[in-house]
């Protein structure tokens, strides 16, 4: 990162030196005499050379006039430096330029775009977000940007209703309307608004408002797994079991990965809807029309329940050994095979009891290491399944990882 930012400040030196040759051949002047800008220039190359490349960076900053012709060179430095985490330096040079009164509105408002991105960086949304407003309703060319900029301040600050009328004015501008792979995107994290909406009604007790949103967001997002996944929860807690196994079918059909994830309410609405029946019904329509799509979490979640529900004999385990010793057989899985050894452990006597047990402890120490969920944008991995990446704060973005990943 340092070489990068050598690399960077050379190039932005030999810039300005031949900008200040440029400027001294036109104004004819003498070489015994060097302007201060020259002298801040020459002052710059020094710090280079001896590795000081902090005040290097302000010297050519103070060597190089504000105007219409640098001003994207400084804006190039200032964006560097805050990708660098700079940010103090950063917001020194977006408010230098600011200071400078012959900028027009149009170089004000996108050195207020910048300063807005600094302040976020800084952790100092109140006044990112009022940059981001004045721009927005100022100028016409950037506003969009800085209405996706501020889009991520409210979901930081988790002002939700604030993020969805944000939201869809942007999916009604001209910037959406004509990028359907950017509509797409933005649809699913209103989805994601009003799913946090309608947790918020659920902590407080508001059961119409927690539907509503929930519906809502289905409208936004027809295909979206929290939506489906909350609104059966919410139709099994309030007693209506057969909504809530239309919208979890439905679910997993189109969420066939997160299977392990839908499953425990599955559970639920079958029990909810058939009674003593539901859980036959259940491990039939798992073992019939979920057979193709099961993950190896689905199954053990399956396993165990069937162990939990009957008497626990050699004959229910050995039914469940045996339908995950035929699934392993096309899927091989750490996990699975550790879940064999617990099953079949029991059944085990003598010095070979004592070898397998040692051996099922080692493995069980390291699946406990292993995660069940990455990022597809950025690889953060994780157990539990998290709607918004902790890492790149994208949505929809955790991947459930397949039975090869996570071994």
């Amino acid at each position: 990162m340092q070489d990068f930012a050598s690399i960077i400040i050379i190039t932005l030196a030999i810039a300005i030196g031949f900008y200040l040759g440029r400027l001294s051949m036109k104004k004819k002047q003498s070489t015994e005499f060097i302007p201060y800008a020259n002298k801040s220039y020459f002052q710059g190359l020094n710090y280079l050379l001896n590795e000081q490349p902090d005040k290097a960076v302000d010297a050519f900053v103070d060597s190089l006039d504000v105007n219409k012709n640098t001003l994207e060179t400084h804006l190039a430095l200032g964006k560097l430096m805050r990708k660098q985490g700079q940010v103090d330096r950063a917001i020194r040079i977006h408010q230098n330029l600011l200071a400078r009164p012959l900028l027009d509105n149009t170089q004000q408002h996108q050195i207020h775009l910048e300063l807005g991105r600094d302040f976020m960086a800084a952790g100092l949304l109140d006044r990112a977000e009022m940059l981001l407003k004045e721009v927005i309703a100022e100028s016409a060319e950037l506003r969009n940007t800085a209405q996706r900029f501020l889009l991520d301040i409210y979901q930081d600050e988790r002002e939700w209703q604030q993020a969805i009328r944000l939201g869809e004015a942007l999916l009604g501008s001209r910037f959406f309307k004509s990028t359907d792979n950017k509509r797409l995107p933005m649809m699913k994290m209103i989805a994601h608004f009003y799913c946090e909406l309608a947790e918020e009604d659920r902590q407080k007790g508001n059961e119409a408002g927690c539907k509503k949103n929930l519906e809502q967001a289905l409208i936004i997002d027809k295909s979206s797994l929290r939506a489906s996944l909350l609104l059966g929860r919410f139709h099994n807690q309030t007693g209506q079991f057969k909504p809530a196994l239309k919208v979890l079918n439905k679910a997993i059909s189109e969420n066939s990965d997160f299977i392990a994830d839908l499953l425990p309410d599955l559970l639920n609405a079958y029990e909810g809807a058939y009674c003593d029946k539901g859980f036959e019904r259940f491990l039939y329509d798992v073992n019939h029309k979920l057979a193709n799509q099961m993950s190896v979490q689905g199954l053990l979640f399956t396993i165990d329940q069937q162990l939990a529900r009957a008497d626990r004999n050699s004959q229910s385990s050995a039914l469940a050994s045996d339908m995950l010793v035929k699934y392993l057989h096309d899927n091989p899985s750490l996990v699975g095979l550790n879940k064999l050894i617990t099953l079949r452990l029991p059944s085990l006597t003598g010095e070979v009891a004592n070898e397998v047990g040692n051996l099922h402890d080692l493995l069980q120490k390291l699946l406990e290491k292993r995660f069940n969920y990455r990022c597809i944008n950025c690889g953060f991995s994780g157990r539990q399944l998290h709607w918004r990446c902790p890492s790149c704060k994208k949505w929809d973005q955790m991947s459930s990882l397949k039975n090869s990943e996570l071994d």
